[in-house]
């Protein structure tokens, strides 16, 4: 057998040291992109840029180090409040910082494409879930938000995952596609999620037909996001500080919300005499209950919920509570805040996750420091606690109020 001119065997010979060359030096640049978001992603917690929300490496960095808690929310993160969970534990008053993932306009559908691009680095570990109350008073929330928050990268993890259910990805394609401009421009995201939406015999073969070419850009994908969270990182590192300072203390937390309470006190005078501007004449109850009814937000929460289950993970699910100042601003009586309440908790409970809705304070017009969800200094506080007692394995205390008989 003529194995052919040595010319050719040389070359080809060099050819293959070269990609051999080329993969390990790719393969080395990798492990020391990984290496550096290690070494700084404590001190990315407060950073709210898009190499840690539009990617995963950073996300899922954060999930492999004990002492960090994720929290995913929406606007109520980014507020310039100083009592944000992110400001609040930054010292790491009881062992831990809270590493929040959100931005302005972050519904559910951009969250789970969030977790699931995290993949298995979310099984067996915990998250906290801040839910909006406003995102279900619309039956359509602004495509605009979502648009806002999407991410192709995330999107491609979701759509090409081995790590969930075709069933689950079958429902979460038909609700991405409903915003069909976040994948017009990408032909393989875009025929993925047509084939899974189908589910047909033969989408299903097609899909299965362009798994590897899913998979091959999952992996340039992965490659490009360790590239950038660590060009973010080195852009400047003088920044975001390698060893945030410590400093364990008992924390009061009487003595934490009634400071707070004296903090906002001006904040519910403005607030009740935007009341009186804002009340409506008439009734909303019944057009409030049939769009809350026909919400997507639902839709989109349960996909989440079926997310969180099938990767593992160990979540809180936190809501603000629907204050009575918001629901007289609104023309809303209290049954129609019950319509809200009662339906997440049934979805909840579906899935056997904890929820608090912080239910006793819906009279405390200084929960809230506006009526778009956003807490207040002394909401925080109370938000904060909570998240002290889930990263401690303690029962939550609006939950211990509700036990006949509440452990020590």
């Amino acid at each position: 057998m003529n194995p052919g001119p040595p010319t050719r065997r040389s070359h080809l010979t060099a050819a293959l040291a070269a990609l051999v060359v080329a993969g390990a030096a790719l393969a080395a640049g990798l492990v020391w992109c990984q290496r550096v978001e290690r070494r700084y992603v404590h001190a990315l917690a407060p950073d709210f840029s898009d190499a840690k929300l539009q990617g995963a490496a950073l996300q899922r960095a954060a999930f492999a180090e004990d002492d960090l808690l994720i929290l995913y929310g929406s606007s109520e993160l980014t507020q310039d409040v100083p009592t944000t969970a992110v400001r609040f534990f930054q010292d790491y008053p009881t062992g831990f910082r809270v590493f929040p993932v959100g931005k302005h306009g972050t519904g559910a559908l951009a969250v789970l494409q969030k977790v699931a691009a995290v993949g298995p680095g979310v099984r067996g570990r915990k998250a906290a879930f801040s839910i909006s109350p406003g995102f279900f008073f619309y039956e359509v929330f602004d495509p605009g938000q979502y648009e806002g928050n999407f991410s192709t990268m995330q999107a491609y993890e979701l759509a090409f995952s081995s790590r969930l259910s075709r069933e689950l990805k079958r429902d979460v394609a038909r609700r991405m596609l409903a915003f069909p401009n976040t994948v017009d421009d990408d032909w393989l995201l875009e025929t993925a999620l047509d084939r899974l939406a189908g589910d047909s015999a033969t989408d299903r073969l097609l899909y299965d037909a362009l798994r590897p070419l899913g998979a091959l850009n999952n992996a340039i994908g992965r490659a490009q996001d360790h590239v950038e969270a660590t060009l973010h990182i080195l852009d400047d590192d003088t920044t975001f500080e390698t060893a945030p300072a410590r400093g364990p203390r008992v924390l009061n937390w009487s003595r934490l919300v009634k400071n707070a309470a004296n903090v906002v006190g001006s904040l519910v005078e403005k607030k009740r005499k935007q009341v009186t501007k804002l009340r409506p004449k008439t009734s909303r109850d019944k057009a409030f209950i049939e769009t809350v009814g026909k919400a997507k937000e639902w839709t989109d929460t349960e996909l989440l919920l079926r997310t969180l289950r099938e990767l593992g993970a160990q979540p809180l699910l936190l809501t603000m509570p629907i204050e009575d100042i918001r629901l007289e601003a609104a023309g809303l009586s209290p049954a129609a805040r019950r319509v809200f309440t009662e339906r997440l908790h049934r979805l909840a409970q579906a899935y056997n996750f904890p929820l608090l809705d912080f239910r006793e304070y819906e009279n405390d017009p200084g929960f809230l420091s506006d009526f778009f969800d956003h807490l207040s200094e002394k909401g925080w506080i109370y938000y904060n606690r909570e998240l002290d007692n889930f990263y401690h394995d303690r029962i939550p205390q609006t939950e211990q109020a509700a036990l006949p008989n509440p452990p020590p």
